[in-house]
């Protein structure tokens, strides 16, 4: 797997290095075309993700359908058809995945549920296995909560597509805004396979016409549109076309901001190392965070939307999708938001060869940066360190 090397790629790549989560079920009650079309839409909305440069987050597990329908009726859950197509996508030629992301495609994944996997599907699971580009997220031997699942996911993914369901996808759309990450809810009638909820996708729907802010932004070229974006993706319960609803639904996602990489870093100019690290974040971690289809929050250079820059710094520290925090200098300030930013967050520590670190940060994995090596040896050593440390677990797991 190798990183993109050039932010022309990742313009052409308007989900490059995203993953989208799809979840999602269907009662057995509810008609089987309705289902099926569901299933189409699906298959066709990972189709768009994946040729837009994104990845996908979904479960694994059993594969229920309609009580005394035909073996081959549709499943009542959507997951394996996402992964089915997803493997088709990787034969086909999937686009460069920036190494910064991790994998593209992640499934939450208990003891349970790997038994429970279907015969006819698990061919397909180890397929996936063996292509190097599935990353199994695994709960505590033993767990089988759903809730811890649905945590992990919501760490993995940078946006949230739900269709029918009930308290499942109506929990995985509290993590998800409570993280200020995209939620689309689409408008399909399918009832939920254990009848729960109150209403899942097809009530949040329509809340989400009724408030879009509440639900995602879109980047300041597409300010405003969010209402029209949402009308644009109704299914009308199955009369629109499922491409069609799929596309619409990717072309929404690609106008959302992209997910945020924020800078804790030494910001004064009088310090004698400033120089240094200016050139590592401008030569170095600029161009590695753009390559990995992200964008840059960085105090004192980028726009301040907040009247107390002590609440941007902490609010940006908590909903970004990850800290970058070069220690060099060893400033106070630079200690305490690597330590608010490890509560749980994704967080890569770097410094300059040769920064003494204090006690407890020596057991963080840190990248030391050597300030006369080439713009393209650091970059190099940068991407291999994100690339290993990204998906490193958090101090505290709950599950």
């Amino acid at each position: 797997m190798t990183p993109l090397s050039s932010s022309s790629t990742a313009s052409a790549l308007p989900l490059l290095g995203r993953r989208i989560q799809i979840a999602g079920s269907a009662s057995g009650k509810t008609d089987l075309a309705l289902i099926g079309y569901a299933h189409q839409v699906v298959s066709n909305l990972v189709k768009g993700v994946m040729a837009s440069g994104g990845g996908i987050v979904v479960g694994i597990g059993r594969e229920p359908r309609s009580d005394g329908s035909a073996p081959d009726a549709p499943s009542l859950l959507f997951d394996w058809t996402a992964l089915e197509t997803a493997a088709e996508c990787l034969k086909l030629g999937f686009p460069a995945w920036p190494a910064e992301s991790g994998l593209p495609i992640v499934v939450a994944s208990s003891e349970k549920a790997v038994t429970e996997i279907p015969d006819n599907r698990f061919p397909l699971y180890e397929e996936l296995l063996r292509s190097g580009l599935l990353h199994v997220e695994s709960i505590m031997a033993g767990s089988r909560a759903a809730a811890f699942l649905r945590q992990r996911q919501a760490i993995f993914g940078e946006a949230l597509v739900i269709l029918g369901g009930g308290t499942g996808v109506e929990h995985s759309a509290d993590l998800y805004l409570s993280r200020r990450k995209p939620v689309l809810p689409l408008d399909l009638a399918l009832g939920a396979s254990r009848d729960d909820g109150t209403g899942g996708a097809m009530r949040l729907a329509k809340e989400a016409r009724a408030e879009p802010a509440r639900f995602f932004h879109f980047n300041s070229a597409y300010a405003n549109t969010e209402g029209a974006a949402l009308a644009e993706i109704a299914t009308r319960n199955g009369a629109a076309s499922a491409s069609d609803v799929a596309n619409r639904t990717v072309s929404l996602l690609a106008k959302i901001a992209r997910p945020a990489a924020f800078y804790v870093r030494l910001l004064n100019p009088d310090h004698p190392k400033f120089k240094i690290v200016e050139s590592f974040f401008r030569d170095v971690v600029d161009p590695v965070v753009d390559e990995a289809g992200m964008r840059r929050i960085e105090m004192g250079a980028d726009k301040n939307e907040y009247a107390f820059m002590n609440v941007a710094i902490f609010e940006s520290v908590h909903f970004s999708s990850v800290a970058i925090v070069d220690v060099t200098g060893e400033r106070p300030n630079c200690f305490i938001e690597l330590g608010y930013a490890l509560r749980g967050g994704r967080v890569l520590v770097t410094a300059e060869d040769g920064t003494k670190l204090p006690f407890d940060q020596e057991m963080i994995p840190c990248h030391f940066w050597k300030a006369g090596d080439s713009v393209a040896d650091r970059k190099k050593a940068l991407v291999d360190f994100w690339e290993k440390n990204i998906n490193r677990p958090p101090i505290v797991k709950m599950a």
